[in-house]
């Protein structure tokens, strides 16, 4: 019998909190055209009604356990707020790290191709000022596997690196030696000894090269 007369008592609260927030919304927005601002106004003056509505319904006993459930949501609101945000964070690198293994099992596909790629172009290089005809048949047979074969690494999204007469980056390239000369300017690449291969911020191998060097005095 207790426990019917708490569910109507509290049954009859929440019809009067309904009651109470509608009839003040109405009056809010009976004299505006209906703006969000206004909207919000009505809310507060709402909620305010209801609060005054629970003080002068509940027992405190009852107000202060309202109250304590009202911050445990709270809390409970914050902590989740905070899960989804930690989730959404999880997926973030957990993609990135994703992207990342793709692009490493990528590059260490490449890595393993480059030295017949490089066989390739010496091959082509050593023939291509023969002009007998069988060598120049040769020649257009290596020609197109190595237009393939760079056609290939350009789909993959690798990039040569060939940087002839640019300012020397030790970032991209690898010195082996200096070269004094007036033709590229110091600090220059005079030389290129390998090129050098990447995968979009990727460095597969640094461009091997020869930096220029002003020529001495004594040299001139």
């Amino acid at each position: 019998m207790k426990k019917n007369i708490e569910e109507n008592k509290g049954c009859n609260v929440a019809e009067e909190e309904k009651e109470a927030k509608q009839q003040t919304t109405d009056e809010v927005s009976a004299g505006t055209e209906g703006t969000a601002e206004t909207k919000q106004q009505a809310e507060a003056k709402a909620a305010e009604v209801v609060v005054e509505k629970a003080e002068e319904t509940l027992s405190p006993e009852e107000l202060k356990e309202l109250k304590e459930k009202a911050s445990k949501a709270e809390e409970y609101w914050n902590k989740l707020l905070h899960l989804v945000a930690d989730f959404d964070n999880f997926k973030k690198r957990a993609e990135r790290k994703r992207q990342d293994d793709v692009l490493s099992a990528k590059v260490a596909i490449v890595e393993t191709v480059l030295p017949v790629l490089d066989n390739f172009e010496i091959a082509f290089s050593t023939a291509k000022d023969i002009q007998e005809p069988t060598v120049k048949s040769l020649q257009q047979g290596i020609e197109m596997v190595l237009s393939q074969f760079r056609n290939v690494l350009k789909e993959c999204g690798v990039e040569a690196i060939e940087p002839q007469g640019e300012e020397f980056d030790h970032s991209y390239h690898e010195a082996v030696s200096e070269l004094e000369t007036n033709e590229v300017a110091e600090g220059h690449v005079a030389q290129i000894l390998r090129k050098g291969y990447k995968m979009g911020p990727r460095l597969i191998r640094p461009a091997r090269v020869i930096v220029a060097r002003k020529v001495s005095e004594q040299g001139k």
